[in-house]
């Protein structure tokens, strides 16, 4: 019961403490991941675009991967990445 209880608030405080980040199959991108570890972890993009740049952004990449009937989007600026 004990390894049970724990085994929750370690969940519920991994999951808190990955705020920032994404699972794609088994592994987690980040908020700050270079593009190459992005590839390097689950292959390249199934769809690339240009992403919207906002006034004093650089402009970027929007990258699509489909995974398990879902579209997941990671969008690299200056070679990092920027949001999920």
């Amino acid at each position: 019961m004990l390894k049970t209880i724990t085994f929750c608030i370690l969940s519920a405080l991994s999951g808190a403490a990955l705020a920032d980040s994404i699972r794609i199959g088994t592994h987690i991108i980040a908020t700050g991941d270079s593009a190459g570890h992005v590839i390097d972890l689950v292959g390249k993009p199934d769809r690339k675009s240009h992403a919207a740049k906002k006034k004093g952004e650089t402009s970027g990449e929007r990258w699509e991967y489909y995974r398990d009937h879902k579209t997941i989007v990671v969008t690299i600026r200056d070679g990092l990445v920027t949001t999920m």
